[in-house]
């Protein structure tokens, strides 16, 4: 027996069947592309992992899931992917879920807002409520919440003055970031972010040689998105 898929007009290996008679092909059963992945890896994965991953494919269109083992899957999305992994923090049962997305999909998607606030939907089942609330998701090595702040910040930035613009990270430690940014066509100063559990903090690094009016103007946007940001995440 020859085992083949027919995938959106194309001939791939896989578990459908063609029946033969005399040596001719009688029939096949064409699938779809994302049935092939869902057959080539039928893994029995943790329920948080699972759900947040179908939440998230269905959200990106034309996009496949891949599972790769109990506690990592994949979301493809054409050249680009999305690797979620599931474990538990080294001290606590909390579940911890890390997501690589190197090609910033779930921004460009508008979807980070939507991590954020899994555990509230109002599909999300009971028993994946109380798993995901106090889950610790992060989006490449920073927590999702950090992640949300970071975008946050650079926009009011760019928001308040078209002479900024983001550079480079220099440091990203879960709650902690450090990047560059620009002021200008020659200015360069540090940005450091720390989301700590009731307040964000905020500084810039201006070098000593800088004007002290730039320097003036730097800090008192500095401040205006300090408080901003303070408004809109720590409003309890």
């Amino acid at each position: 027996m020859l085992v083949i898929a027919l995938i959106d007009g194309g001939l791939i290996v896989t578990k459908c069947k063609v029946f033969y008679k005399l040596g001719v092909p009688q029939s096949f059963e064409p699938v779809s592309s994302q049935k092939f992945f869902n057959i080539m890896s039928e893994i029995k994965q943790y329920a948080a992992l699972e759900y947040l991953v179908d939440v998230l494919q269905k959200a990106i269109i034309g996009s496949k899931v891949k599972q790769l083992t109990p506690d990592e899957s994949a979301i493809i999305d054409g050249n680009a992917s999305i690797r979620l992994k599931q474990h538990s923090e080294s001290k606590g049962n909390n579940v911890v879920i890390s997501i690589r997305d190197e090609k910033e999909i779930l921004y460009s998607e508008e979807l980070l807002e939507e991590v954020y606030k899994i555990q509230g939907r109002k599909d999300c089942p009971a028993d994946l409520k109380a798993t995901l609330a106090p889950a610790n998701i992060t989006i490449n090595g920073i927590n999702i919440e950090a992640e949300l702040i970071f975008h946050a910040v650079r926009d009011q930035f760019y928001a308040l003055n078209g002479s900024y613009e983001f550079q480079k990270f220099i440091e990203r430690d879960n709650q902690k970031l450090k990047f560059n940014m620009t002021f200008g066509d020659e200015l360069t100063f540090a940005l450091i972010v720390i989301n700590e559990a009731d307040l964000v903090a905020i500084e810039a690094v201006v070098g000593e040689s800088v004007p002290s009016a730039v320097k003036a103007v730097i800090n008192a946007d500095m401040e205006t998105v300090r408080l901003d940001i303070n408004s809109e995440f720590k409003k309890d």
